[in-house]
Formats: structure tokens, sequence, C-alpha cells
């Protein structure tokens, strides 16, 4: 499965160097900062996300910003739930 958008980046540091790497997905941190509101429609257009990463980089941030405004679909919009009609009738 192809990702519409390529992972996002972790930094380490092993033996007092620190060392970009690709990680497995962005932060829900990150995504929140960069205008995503609805996590789940970002999951939905294959956007990598990591459950277990907390950090935030600048760097991701503006990747994904970008990405928003190449985007056509609103990722930032959250779908309205629709008022639950009454099934019992008034005695």
């Amino acid at each position: 499965m192809k990702d519409a958008i390529k992972r996002g980046i972790v930094k380490t540091v092993t033996n007092g160097i620190q060392i970009s790497r690709r990680g497995r997905g962005y932060s829900k941190n990150e995504l929140i900062q960069s205008g995503v509101t609805d996590i789940r429609t970002a999951r939905k257009n294959k956007v990598p996300i990591d459950p277990f990463r907390t950090t935030v980089h600048e760097e991701n941030i503006e990747k994904l910003k970008a990405f928003l405004s190449q985007k056509s679909t609103k990722l930032n919009t959250v779908k309205q739930k629709r008022p639950r009609k009454n099934t019992k009738e008034d005695s």
C-alpha cells in the first residue's frame, strides 16, 4: 500500500550523535498543529500516523501543511452527526 505522503522524520541520539531517520508516521500532535482536526479522515486519505510517537518536529509540520494545501479534499472538517429520530411514538 502506497502512502499519499511520505512518512515523518524521527530524531534519535545514539552515542551523543543526533541521527535523523524516517519514522512510521506522524504524531497526533503534529497533525493537530498542522491543521488536521479529524484524525480518522487523515487515515482515510492515507496519511501515515504513528500512535506511539509523542514528539513534534517542525519539518514534519511543514510537510503536512504543504500536503494539505495541495490536497483537494478537506482533512480538517469534522463530519456532523445527524440527530437521531425518535423511533417510539409518544403515547
